[in-house]
């Protein structure tokens, strides 16, 4: 059950935009804390703040919360979660929330470990008003520790039909992440229209993303991307880094799951050898590596769930508006991001190497 326990309400909304900036947060005060702040410098101030405690039992948020100077142009409320929602759930929870309120036009989704640049509203809102059939906006994320290198310059998805973020710049460009997404009230509404929900909550977290900018794609959107650094992100602050098991996890399982909905027939004939063989070659890493048992986990919790995801194939298909060639513009022709291979060799016996005894 999600709950509002707080509200500072704004002492003015004169010089708002009709933006509603949503903050999932699970175990890490501080790091929260750091992006409210980071939003009172804002060119031009969100008229809402919306922040989700996920098991708020694991941390002193509301405490600190309610010590919060007021904001003087945006509304500022805490709800919070008996249970850890997730990520997808969690925006779920606040989106529904806020298109109640008639007057709010977008939502930022922003990652709660991330430090937002003051021009980021700004910049997001007029790529948007400039191209409403764009439906959402993503920008550069570099990293908070060396803001020279990129973080993410968005979603892109890779002829092996696996999403990551995007480094390179030449790469295609699928959408925004969800860690820093504009996503325009229309285009929200459709996504939910269209198969009865905006972010898929069986995901939980990791792909929920790609999976939703690749239906705002079926769905005749243009996702935009501002070549400009409007956030700074620490990155994996309360999943436990990138070789974590809950990482390696839900990206496996998750990654079939998107795949099996929403990539069109055609583009399955295509790519499909590609994904078996990136699949393969995950499988094997993961063994290499001591944790086969998890991957294999991964898979069968993905194929126990596949009747249900197949069966919404057919809502995803009919509410497409699009040529399947349109789609497969947006997909890189590379196997998969640059480096991957060298990684792919040297990454797993590392990991090895540490499981074992002095």
């Amino acid at each position: 059950m999600v709950s509002e326990v707080s509200l500072l309400e704004p002492m003015s909304q004169a010089a708002a935009e009709p933006v509603a900036v949503l903050l999932i947060s699970f175990d890490t005060t501080e790091q929260t804390l750091r992006c409210i702040e980071s939003l009172r410098a804002q060119t031009r101030p969100p008229a809402w703040i919306g922040v989700l405690d996920n098991a708020p039992d694991r941390g002193n948020l509301r405490s600190a919360f309610v010590k919060l100077a007021p904001f003087l142009y945006s509304e500022l409320r805490l709800f919070e979660s008996d249970v850890n929602l997730g990520f997808a759930a969690g925006c779920n929870a606040l989106l529904k929330h806020y298109l109640s309120v008639a007057f709010c036009r977008h939502f930022l989704l922003l990652n709660n470990d991330a430090v937002a640049l003051p021009h980021l509203l700004e910049r997001l809102t007029d790529v948007i008003l400039q191209d409403p059939a764009a439906g959402m906006a993503g920008a550069r994320m570099h990293k908070l520790n060396t803001p020279d290198q990129v973080d993410t310059l968005g979603v892109a998805l890779y002829a092996s039909l696996m999403p990551a973020d995007r480094h390179d710049i030449h790469d295609r460009y699928l959408g925004p992440t969800g860690g820093c997404a504009l996503i325009t009230r229309e285009c929200a509404l459709a996504l939910e229209k269209s198969v009865g929900y905006i972010f898929d909550e069986r995901f939980f977290c990791y792909c929920e993303d790609t999976d939703v900018v690749l239906r705002a794609n079926l769905l005749g959107y243009r996702p935009a991307f501002v070549d400009e650094v409007l956030a700074l992100h620490e990155g994996q602050a309360s999943s436990g880094g990138s070789d974590s098991e809950f990482i390696v996890y839900h990206g496996l399982r998750n990654s079939i799951w998107m795949v099996a909905k929403s990539i069109p027939s055609r583009l399955l004939w295509k790519y499909g050898f590609l994904f078996m063989i990136a699949h393969l070659m995950s499988f094997a890493r993961y063994t290499i590596s001591g944790r086969a048992g998890l991957a294999l986990k991964a898979y069968r919790d993905a194929f126990r769930g596949l009747p249900g995801i197949i069966n919404e194939r057919r809502l995803v298909k009919e509410a497409a508006k699009v040529s399947v060639l349109a789609i497969d513009e947006k997909i890189c022709r590379s196997f998969y991001r640059r480096g991957y291979m060298s990684s792919f060799i040297r990454r797993p016996f590392s990991l090895w190497a540490a499981r074992q005894p002095d």
